[in-house]
């Protein structure tokens, strides 16, 4: 990488994931799996895997998440995703406060289920009083969130979670709406049963309304996250990690890492398939490893984590690999190139879990449910915001938002640009800077200057996009992953709150496990660096 990518991805680096004494990624990669190949049952091996697993890192091919990069072999506090549950008691939701600060700490997040406390204006027996509801204590976790930013490397990213059918989920929606500041540093859902869709409560007008002013709350479609669950037995799902790829037990956490699509493609966006299936096996053992070495925030959650030992593995660049195709990202074309992607790449995470199974061992938990792997799940689709800072690729299964963007980085701004577009531009302009200039700027496709009108038409942005083929793209990736996929639908500035209803029943009976949508201008993105937002799902 060099320029304005390389630059861009070193501060990241330097401010995110870099230890003391460390200049570059090839010195993250060299700790990072020296630490994780560490856990290798046969010590003769441990070189040669952590040699496997620096080169995948090195060539930025694969990288794991930032509390990965930032804490392996040091702190070991490695895991990105929670759920965490408070009873309705005053200790435990002070227990659970506690518990939220350490894993922001530690660069995770956590989705965090408020169901079981009781609705504002319930009478406490020992005091005498009324509960002051969920939200007052969601305030609370948003309050912390934000004072601990200020001694820590990573903002707040923890979402509050509460079901459609709690007395208070109306609270919620108005909070979305009118409580912006109070919130901020704590995304919004609701968990919304198929009963709940199908009711015509009012409730549902209200989200959708909150929606289109405000971006939230997200819906957690809570009957199809609970189909999937792999362990029933356990207990039922009742929430996902902040960013919405990873359905998870409250009490569980989960290791995230992703492939960059396009750096397994050539000029034309052909994959190579030998090499990325060869990534996703080595990138299940880099994983399961990591979960051998982690510390996490209290007793209780190891034992949860461990007990299902559950992965993410997912990939990002999609809509890189669609331009570098020349094929428009809300096609069909894109849609089935992205299945198929989603399916090889389970296909080969699972096969690489039933190896280690043979191996190592089935999860704990396992009890014959399903087929005999080491890890109760291997995929989930996350936003990579960070991580694309550091491929120089677009996030997750995103379109193009903010290709070229200034990011807010410590005292100053560092300038992003997405290398392949870039490279891209190169053939097809005589003026790649007026282009990218463009595209920082926000300015509409049809308007960007010195282009062909095919080629402006590849680079439509976010609202441009037909919304409802932005959530087929993410129902066809969900049907081949274990955990969820995390996607923001983006929505032109004059969506109403009713086109928003349509898209979150559409959403759901897509297959989907949740939705999250967005309203705004060409070249507006609903996150910037540092990151604090809501579930993507």
């Amino acid at each position: 990488m060099s320029g304005a990518q390389g630059e861009a991805a070193g501060a990241v680096l330097a401010a995110l994931c870099a230890a003391p004494g460390e200049a570059d990624l090839p010195a993250v990669a060299a700790r990072v799996a020296a630490a994780v190949a560490g856990a290798e049952p046969l010590q003769s091996e441990r070189e040669r895997i952590a040699d496997l697993y620096r080169g995948l890192i090195e060539s930025r091919r694969f990288l794991p998440s930032v509390p990965i990069l930032a804490n392996a072999g040091r702190s070991n506090l490695l895991a990105a995703c929670y759920v965490i549950e408070p009873e309705d008691s005053l200790a435990s939701i002070y227990e659970t406060l506690g518990l939220a600060a350490r894993i922001q700490q530690g660069a995770g997040g956590a989705g965090i289920h408020f169901s079981k406390l009781r609705p504002r204006g319930a009478p406490i027996r020992r005091s005498g009083g009324v509960s002051p509801g969920p939200l007052a204590f969601i305030e609370l976790f948003a309050h912390s969130a934000r004072v601990n930013e200020r001694a820590g490397r990573r903002p707040g990213a923890h979402l509050a979670v509460l079901d459609a059918e709690h007395p208070d989920a109306a609270e919620l929606v108005r909070a979305a709406r009118t409580e912006r500041e109070a919130m901020a540093g704590m995304g919004l859902a609701l968990a919304a049963s198929d009963a709940f869709l199908a009711s015509g409560s009012p409730l549902l007008d209200e989200i959708c309304a909150a929606i289109v002013d405000s971006g939230q709350p997200s819906l957690l479609f809570s009957d199809a996250i609970e189909a999937a669950n792999p362990e029933p037995e356990l207990g039922r799902i009742r929430a996902t990690n902040p960013c919405g790829e990873q359905p998870l037990l409250a009490g569980e956490s989960c290791v995230l890492g992703s492939l960059d699509l396009p750096a397994f493609a050539d000029a034309g966006g052909a994959l190579d398939w030998d090499s990325l299936g060869r990534a996703c096996e080595v990138g299940i053992r880099f994983l399961d490893d990591v979960l051998e070495i982690a510390r996490f925030p209290d007793p209780a959650i190891e034992r949860a984590t461990l007990r299902t030992r559950k992965v993410g593995l997912g990939f990002l660049g999609l809509a890189d690999l669609a331009l570098l195709r020349g094929i428009d990202f809300d096609g069909a074309e894109l849609r089935e190139l992205a299945g198929e992607i989603a399916r090889f790449v389970c296909e080969q995470a699972r096969s690489a879990s039933a190896k280690l199974a043979e191996e190592r061992g089935p999860y704990p938990a396992w009890r014959g449910r399903g087929a005999r792997r080491r890890n109760a799940t291997t995929t989930a689709i996350a936003p990579t915001g960070t991580l694309r800072l550091l491929t120089g690729s677009s996030g997750g299964i995103e379109p193009l938002l903010d290709p070229v963007r200034a990011i807010a980085l410590g005292p100053g701004e560092i300038r992003f640009v997405d290398r392949w577009l870039e490279d891209w531009l190169g053939p097809r302009t005589r003026d790649r800077d007026a282009v990218l200039a463009a595209l920082a700027a926000g300015v509409p496709s049809s308007e960007l200057p010195k282009l062909a009108e095919r080629d402006r038409r590849l680079l439509r942005r976010g609202s441009e996009l037909d919304a409802r083929a932005q959530i087929a793209v993410q129902a066809e990736v969900q049907r081949f992953v274990d955990g969820a996929v995390s996607k923001t639908v983006h929505l032109a500035s004059s969506a109403s709150a009713a086109e928003v209803r349509e898209l979150v029943l559409f959403a759901r009976g897509a297959g989907c496990k949740g939705v999250a949508l967005f309203r705004g201008e060409p070249g507006c993105a609903p996150c910037a660096l540092p990151e604090r937002r809501s579930p993507w799902l």
